[in-house]
């Protein structure tokens, strides 16, 4: 092969622009000189490619000063002759005997002295052979190459490649460009404007064999077309066209890109993703083997990666997980992604993704220990994505999961166990084994949301209406076949604390009380109109219960909670014991002593009380972060925008070393604005969004006095909070 390519090169001679070089033939004296004109490319030789610019009206091949060499085939005397009028091809040589060469049989070929080194833009890589040609004085010669062109016009700023690939092989076609004296099927060319001639060795000569090749380019690493050309054959102009950019423009996603080793592994500034049909993509990247995700409102939460740590070959469409996504080698990909399915995939740069695999519906199943973990197909019902098994006999304590029938990669079970009847829990992806309550017969349904945080499993007594069930979200008890509810121990510390403004925000949990479902908190003492909440503190603010369509709770009533509810407050300042119903979340305030199942239903809002106007100080804010804000030793600034100077970003500072920050809200806004407080990266100054770690939603400061923003525990972006007065 190498022997093949140097025989290439040196057919693939130039037509140089240097002038006509003298010789001991050459002789001083000017005269009007022997002049023929010559062809190349014309209707015969000029080809076209999906009909492309239909007409033949292209540039001449010739350029002033390019070489032909003209041969007596008689007496091997030869003589240079340069073009002197490109837009005619007339060449010319002053040499006084070449006047011998008028009616003798000659020979034309380009200067066999200069070989071309690449495959650069232009006209000049004719490799020129004609023979059996008798010479006149001014006529028209029509020359024969062994180089074919490929012509384009492209006006555009981008990188221009073409690609040239061999449909079929019988050991001697050869579609090759010259690179830096390298034979290479695709070439790129940037910053040339215009029309150009690119050419190439097509190694056939005869467009009577059924040769074919696919030729492609692509601008800025995406193919913008590709088409084939039939019976490719020496001494042809292929016409391509007028090049175009890329189409669409796609719509940028504004919730995905991708970060990762590539770029410092900055989810502030990831690479952006567009909209593609019902993708999104990323095109042309490139280092991507050391590892990358997809990062979502330019942070890592919810970002999604691979299921596996291993490099990943290319197209093929793998699922997402939590590990890193590793490209097989740095070369250039276009990342394709879905987030409907959380699948991905990678294509060589310009290429096309394979159609995504067409999702398999899941069998869902009952596997447990009452069954040694074999499956019980579910039936779905009438409902959609809700699944059955029914007449299920369980023992207390037997352990239950939801699975996939093909795979346990695909199980669902929970952070609670000891599921009591009627009642429904959040499954959670792969969670733990979920245990029964109680002995019994049993419908179980499994209502599936695929890409949600959680589906829900219901545990319902034989035939009875799975509608009705309420959520349990801590853990049961065991009850003993006997049927006796067994004894709880009082004053055992439990997993629900109360959590409010008279803490701080701090929890403060509840102890169990004889009634396993009831908890109790004593001798609390709160303020009127101030916030309070239920909650979990181990599943952070997942469970966390608070008012509903009732609120301003009176003394010796209770209520039942919402979860996800707004603040409660109770209705009179006072010191009181606060019970609450795990299983129906009602939520009871007893004067401090009282019996809680004395208490009165409450129905209607209670009365507001009325409050003194608080004292504000004059033009500042106050933040007061939690645990999660104050870690990696951050900083804290707030962005202030729609004032009347425009957007504003402002230092806060712990003067007093309270752990509160503040700020005095800048001139041109006033109580009321806008402002985002923000927890910043401390190894840098400047106040920017590629600086900020952490954000709260877009706030407005109160005008009632209330100065002073707490960020709720646990939280980290836009986790909610509340204003109070400093």
């Amino acid at each position: 092969m190498k022997k093949f390519w140097n025989l290439m090169l040196v057919a693939l001679v130039m037509l140089g622009a240097a002038a006509c070089t003298e010789s001991e033939e050459v002789i001083d004296q000017q005269i009007a000189g022997v002049s023929f004109y010559a062809t190349f490319g014309d209707d015969d030789t000029r080809a076209y490619i999906d009909d492309a610019d239909g007409d033949k009206t292209w540039s001449t091949i010739w350029e002033d000063g390019d070489t032909l060499m003209v041969t007596d085939t008689d007496d091997n005397s030869s003589y240079t002759f340069v073009c002197t009028d490109a837009a005619t091809g007339r060449f010319t040589c002053e040499e006084s005997a070449a006047a011998n060469l008028v009616g003798k049989t000659v020979e034309i070929s380009s200067d066999n002295n200069v070989h071309p080194r690449d495959s650069r833009l232009g006209k000049k890589a004719l490799y020129v052979w004609t023979t059996g040609v008798t010479f006149t004085q001014d006529a028209t010669i029509q020359l024969t190459s062994q180089t074919s062109f490929l012509r384009y016009t492209y006006e555009g700023e981008g990188d221009v490649t073409l690609k040239l690939e061999q449909q079929t092989s019988d050991g001697r076609e050869v579609y090759a460009f010259v690179d830096n004296n390298e034979a290479t099927n695709e070439i790129t060319f940037s910053g040339i404007k215009g029309e150009n001639f690119v050419p190439f060795w097509c190694g056939v000569n005869s467009t009577d064999i059924e040769r074919n090749a696919t030729l492609s380019y692509s601008i800025d690493g995406m193919k913008v077309k590709e088409t084939t050309i039939n019976r490719i054959g020496w001494g042809k102009v292929y016409n391509l066209g007028t090049l175009t950019d890329p189409e669409p423009e796609y719509e940028l996603s504004e919730i995905w890109g991708i970060a990762g080793d590539f770029n410092g592994w900055a989810a502030g500034t990831p690479e952006p993703m567009y909209v593609v049909d019902d993708m999104l993509v990323a095109f042309n990247l490139t280092n991507l083997n050391g590892g990358f995700k997809f990062v979502q409102n330019k942070g890592w939460d919810g970002a999604k990666g691979s299921q596996s740590a291993a490099a990943v070959a290319s197209g093929e469409w793998l699922n997402c997980g939590d590990n890193n996504i590793v490209a097989a080698d740095a070369a250039a990909y276009d990342v394709y992604f879905s987030t409907e399915r959380s699948m991905y995939c990678l294509v060589p740069a310009g290429g096309v993704a394979p159609e995504i695999p067409e999702k398999q519906a899941i069998v869902w199943s009952l596997a447990g220990s009452y069954n040694n973990w074999s499956e019980n197909p579910m039936t779905a019902t009438d409902t959609p994505n809700l699944f059955v098994v029914k007449g299920v006999e369980l023992a207390s304590g037997d352990e239950i999961k939801v699975k996939d029938s093909t795979t346990w990669d695909t199980s669902f079970g929970g952070g609670i166990t000891n599921l009591n009847a009627n009642s429904w829990m959040k499954a959670y992806l792969n969670g733990a084994n979920i245990a029964v309550a109680k002995s019994g017969t049993y419908d179980v349904y499994f209502e599936y949301a695929e890409g949600a945080e959680y589906s829900k499993l219901y545990l319902i007594e034989a035939d009875a209406d799975y509608t009705a069930a309420v959520e349990q979200t801590a853990n049961g008890t065991l009850i003993p076949d006997s049927g006796e509810t067994p004894d709880v121990e009082a004053g055992e510390t439990t997993e629900w604390a109360l959590v409010g403004a008279f803490s701080g925000w701090a929890d403060n949990y509840f102890v169990t009380t004889a009634d396993a479902n009831v908890v109790v908190l004593a001798n609390v003492t709160m303020e009127a109109a101030q916030g309070f909440l239920v909650r979990k503190p181990s599943t952070e603010w997942n469970d966390k219960y608070g008012a509903g369509d009732v609120n301003y709770i009176m003394t010796d009533h209770y209520i039942t909670t919402a979860q996800n509810g707004s603040d409660m407050c109770l209705e009179t300042t006072g010191t009181y014991d606060f019970y609450f119903n795990i299983s129906t979340k009602d939520l009871y305030v007893m004067t401090a002593g009282a019996d809680y199942t004395t208490a009165t239903k409450q129905t209607v809002s209670g009365k507001e009380p009325e409050q003194e106007e608080p004292e504000v100080t004059a033009n500042m804010l106050y933040l007061k972060p939690n645990a999660n804000w104050k870690q990696s030793n951050a900083r804290f600034a707030a962005y202030f925008w729609g004032g009347t100077v425009g957007e504003k970003w402002v230092n806060m500072t712990d003067s007093d070393s309270d752990g509160i920050y503040e700020l005095y809200i800048p001139e041109g806004y006033d109580y009321g604005c806008n402002v985002i407080f923000c927890r910043m990266n401390p190894s840098t100054t400047a106040n920017n969004w590629n600086n900020k770690w952490n954000q709260t939603s877009d706030l407005k400061a109160p005008t009632d006095g209330k100065n002073l923003y707490t960020v709720k525990d646990g939280t980290w972006d836009k986790g909610g909070g509340t204003w109070s007065v400093k």
